[in-house]
């Protein structure tokens, strides 16, 4: 079984850059999702070169920020003073009423990758902010852009949970499921066999229950999906323009968590080795 650990929000902020490289270095995080107009981008790029089994993506992003794209041009992704909604709940309401156009978004995150590339990452995956291309048509869009650009993975973010699970992370993963069952996607880009801590997070963000998690599904190839930080007392908010985000109560105990829970022992108990995408072959789902 290959297991990737992916760091969302790379780029953010300081604290997720300061995570990634301290994670990485001791093995236990093999990857990260880069936000194009994060005000940290191009320090963060820098992880790139300094750990050689951590891989970088995309984390499209249509929710928060200043897009890439000149606003003009994107009229149904932005507000009145030209930044992205910054609100799920709007965004999504916006996107099922029909409001969102289609071709504004592709034209969006092919600047977002485009830029990323000018920023020469050697992109090895997509995935996105609130894992929103996994809403229908976007799951498509995303993995055509994906072809376009040479990219062979995408995340699927499938997460299994029990019918008698009844709380918020319960929710989130079927709503996912929910939005992933009306996408027919071709057999490239590549996906996990499914993801997890998607359902689980904060404290429940523990190896015991990824173990729990394993010996239930035995996935092929999973991606652990997080959100740590590490942050300074030095270090400024989060960016105003991106909204309202819940994840900065994440960060410390995603951190701790990934830092002193032994992790790799878990790994190495149930057979995992941890990799990045780009370490897998897409056509056989083995280490390259």
């Amino acid at each position: 079984m290959l297991v990737v650990t992916n760091v969302d929000d790379l780029g953010l902020h300081p604290a997720v850059r300061r995570a990634v490289d301290k994670l990485a270095a001791c093995g236990v995080v093999t990857s990260s999702t880069l936000l194009a107009n994060g005000p940290d981008l191009s320090e963060s790029v820098l992880l790139q070169d300094k750990h050689e089994g951590l891989g970088l993506g995309a984390h499209l992003n249509l929710l928060r920020g200043k897009p890439i794209s000149n606003p003009d041009h994107i009229s149904s992704l932005v507000d009145d003073d030209g930044l992205l909604f910054g609100n799920y709940s709007s965004l999504l309401l916006r996107y099922v009423t029909g409001r969102i156009r289609l071709s504004e978004v592709e034209k969006e995150w092919s600047a977002q990758i485009e830029y990323l590339l000018d920023h020469k990452v050697r992109l090895t995956h997509f995935d996105s902010e609130k894992h929103i291309h996994a809403w229908p048509g976007l799951f498509t869009l995303a993995g055509r852009l994906a072809k376009r650009y040479g990219v062979k993975w995408i995340r699927k973010p499938f997460e299994h949970t029990p019918l008698t699970r009844l709380d918020k992370g319960m929710m989130r993963t079927r709503f996912l499921q929910l939005c992933l069952a009306g996408s027919f996607p071709d057999k490239t880009p590549r996906t996990a066999s499914c993801v997890w801590g998607i359902g689980d997070q904060k404290d429940n963000f523990d190896p015991v229950l990824f173990e729990k998690y394993i010996d239930i599904y035995q996935p092929e190839i999973i991606e652990i999906v997080c959100h740590p930080g590490d942050p300074a007392t030095n270090d400024g908010p989060l960016p105003s323009e991106f909204g309202p985000m819940r994840v900065e109560k994440q960060w410390k105990e995603e951190f701790n968590s990934l830092s002193s829970k032994g992790w790799l022992e878990t790994f190495e108990k149930i057979g995992a080795v941890p990799v990045n995408y780009g370490q897998i072959n897409p056509l056989t789902g083995e280490i390259l």
